[in-house]
């Protein structure tokens, strides 16, 4: 069986799976209708350009189904200014009501994060989703216990253990959920899981609650094993990144000025 089918009754013979393949595995045919090359199907990298690019639905796909890749509505292709509030309302929320996130809106978002792209489109991103919120406390202790046993830290880790000695929670900051993104160790794992937090960042703020990355947890989790057991992950997954969330105390008017991009123009 082939990988990849095209409907040759559907087909209009407008070469467009040709040209959008990264991998060039569809050719021209005699019979006017292209060809997917199977036997060199192992060079897929299964990004489903051929299935999202043909205006007739005529390209199937075992690895990316037809069936299973929704159409895109223009009705809801978001204008620039929009997009651009959007990014420029995010921010790093650090102090969140008691009530939890529900479950659907959260489900949404972990739904969107799965699309962000990944090297080579290998889509080993992984989650764990933490909603209780002492679970996310305890792993706040673990991550002070490690900056503890640091020789020789940075002052700058002083303020952060000397708060949560006074019950104040700087690791955390307190969040009601924690949502960790991780991969097996590979070279690309951090970068993957980097991009799907954005991602995960992005469509909480649209779903309307706040996140913060866990910057420190995800440091002590690469560097010490009690956190890393803390975490119970699969064998050979690391913590690569993950969010602090939960509802904001309050909202943000306005965006506060950055400073300008740093751009070399050749």
């Amino acid at each position: 069986m082939s990988l990849a089918t095209i409907d040759r009754q559907r087909c209009i013979h407008d070469g467009l799976c040709i040209k959008a393949c990264p991998v060039h595995l569809f050719v021209d045919d005699p019979s006017g209708v292209p060809r997917f090359q199977n036997e060199r199907a192992e060079a897929c990298i299964g990004c489903g350009h051929c299935v999202a690019v043909c205006p007739a639905d005529a390209v199937d796909h075992l690895a990316v189904p037809l069936a299973e890749s929704p159409l895109l509505e223009p009705a809801l292709t978001v204008s620039g200014a929009a997009a651009t509030q959007l990014l420029k309302s995010r921010r790093s929320i650090r102090r969140f009501t008691a009530e939890p996130v529900a479950e659907e809106p959260l489900r949404r978002v972990l739904d969107t994060a799965r699309w962000a792209p990944t090297a080579s489109n290998r889509q080993q991103v992984h989650w764990l989703v933490i909603r209780e919120p002492a679970a996310v406390r305890h792993l706040a202790g673990v991550t002070i216990d490690w900056l503890r046993g640091i020789a020789n830290r940075p002052a700058y880790y002083e303020p952060f253990i000397a708060a949560w000695d006074r019950g104040e929670d700087w690791v955390l900051r307190g969040a009601p959920h924690l949502a960790v993104a991780h991969a097996p160790e590979n070279d690309w794992g951090a970068i993957d899981c980097a991009i799907a937090v954005t991602y995960f960042e992005l469509a909480a703020l649209a779903e309307g609650f706040g996140t913060c990355w866990a910057g420190f947890l995800t440091r002590a989790a690469g560097s010490d094993a009690g956190v890393a057991a803390a975490l119970a992950l699969p064998a050979g997954h690391r913590m690569y990144g993950g969010v602090m969330f939960g509802n904001p105390e309050f909202r943000y008017r306005r965006s506060p000025q950055r400073r300008l991009a740093q751009v070399e123009w050749r």
